[in-house]
């Protein structure tokens, strides 16, 4: 079973030339364990310990101190086995047609090889691939692959990339998961409704750059709110042109549904304090797959009271 992961943060991101962007705004999250710096107020509530359910942590504002940070020193791997059928053609003994091809027990094999390599991936990411093939003979002594094993590591150490190289993916996964991304939307809208507050608008330029975020975490393998180069994920949106604003993020990794994603977010206190945020009018929503087959889906939900 995939371990499911949700995590939610906000933040205030201060433009230049100005000390301070919200004012007052920064008086907005309400939860324990604060910490204050001097441009954001930050809080974080640890994570419950669980087994086989998914695990929240919630954060706000930027951390007074960042480091560099990598990703997991321990690829994931996944095994993938695909099987070919071999087929034989007997010769027509009359003037009759030849007689159905016969199926090759993939049992039968002749011998075994193995086999190993390596290729880049984007964004630095490499796939180490380990191939174990098959051999059988057909009846006329003709040696064919009757099937192949994958096994498949991904190293994410060398994960680089900015905005304007998830940008092109960004896009695409904006269009590929339009119907995910509009039905959370709706839900998310309804859960609004019934506390009696204003629906989030869908902002297009905020869920392009939340599919850059989701193809973020998802390739670097890093689901959390600091991003692999050490910088808070409200570094993105600035990369991406928006300087100012009360800003909060939601994300999640294991999910395979939209429902189960925002279902996993309305039964957490902090992600479901981001969901239902009066001040928040606009969102964004990504979706992007982990390179990893294993890997499923992730997601990110950013939110902003004004563009």
């Amino acid at each position: 079973m995939h371990r499911k992961i949700i995590s939610a943060s906000l933040a205030i991101l201060i433009a230049a030339g100005l000390t301070a962007c919200g004012g007052a705004r920064q008086e907005s999250p309400t939860t324990t364990a604060a910490t204050t710096a001097s441009t954001a107020v930050a809080t974080t509530t640890a994570a419950p310990a669980t087994t086989q359910a998914p695990t929240t942590a919630a954060t706000t504002a930027a951390p007074t101190t960042t480091k560099k940070v990598t990703t997991t020193a321990k690829p994931t791997t996944t095994k993938v086995t695909t099987t070919k059928a071999v087929t034989t053609t007997q010769k027509a003994t009359t003037t009759e047609a030849a007689t159905e091809p016969t199926t090759l027990p993939l049992t039968d094999f002749h011998r075994r090889e193995e086999d190993a390599y390596t290729e880049k991936l984007k964004y630095g990411v490499i796939r180490s691939r380990a191939v174990t093939r098959y051999f059988a003979l057909l009846d006329d002594g003709t040696e064919v692959v009757a099937k192949e094993d994958f096994v498949d590591v991904y190293t994410r150490l060398g994960y680089s990339a900015g905005y304007n190289d998830l940008l092109p993916a960004a896009k695409d996964n904006r269009e590929k998961y339009r119907e995910m991304i509009d039905e959370i939307l709706s839900t998310i809208n309804s859960y609004r409704a019934e506390g009696g507050i204003e629906p989030l608008e869908l902002d297009e330029k905020l869920t392009e750059i939340a599919c850059a975020r989701a193809e973020e975490i998802a390739w670097s393998g890093r689901h959390s709110h600091t991003r692999p180069n050490g910088k808070y994920f409200h570094s993105l949106i600035k990369e991406a042109g928006l300087e100012s604003g009360f800003v909060g993020e939601n994300i999640g990794w294991g999910y395979t549904t939209a429902r189960d994603v925002c279902e996993a977010w309305k039964a957490s206190k902090t992600h479901y304090e981001n969901l239902m945020n009066p001040d928040f009018k606009k969102t964004g929503i990504g979706i992007a797959a982990d390179p990893d087959p294993d890997g499923n889906l992730c997601w990110a939900n950013l939110f902003i009271d004004e563009m």
